[in-house]
């Protein structure tokens, strides 16, 4: 069988994390991988930003996050694991993770939870926490 996971992936440690145990796991878990990055600009509006600058910040979060997808798609596919799906996706980090994993009707959604504060993550919320509770596949936790 085909294990198809769905890795969203960005600038943390956790998505270092997260590659790093699918490339040691390669030979067990034979993973096909879709990667996906996400940015949420939904902050910058409405809090007296200009427009040109709002359209430069939006830019530079989507050459970010294109870059960061293909770096870890360049890594997976050297160590030889299929890289079905890698591409960037604006919106709630969340709820875009649950949204494309039902869309790519993968087996499971694998993740490292952020370095966040227990309280940081009850104040201002936590993707890893919104994806477990709101996800209908498996959800794997790398630490």
């Amino acid at each position: 069988m085909t294990l198809r996971v769905l890795v969203p992936v960005d600038e943390r440690l956790g998505s270092v994390r997260t590659i790093n145990y699918l490339i040691q796991n390669k030979d067990t878990l034979k993973p096909v991988v879709s990667l996906i990055t996400i940015y949420d600009l939904s902050l910058i509006e409405g809090h007296g930003i200009g427009a040109d600058f709002q359209d430069k910040i939006k830019d530079n979060a989507k050459k970010l996050a294109e870059n960061t997808v293909k770096k870890f798609k360049e890594k997976l596919e050297k160590e030889g694991i299929l890289v079905e799906n890698a591409y960037i996706v604006e919106g709630k980090p969340g709820e875009a993770i649950c949204e494309e994993s039902e869309k790519l009707n993968v087996n499971m959604i694998v993740l490292s939870p952020n370095n966040a504060s227990e309280l940081a993550n009850i104040l201002m919320g936590s993707v890893t926490h919104y994806v477990i509770h709101h996800a209908n596949f498996p959800v794997l936790l790398v630490k």
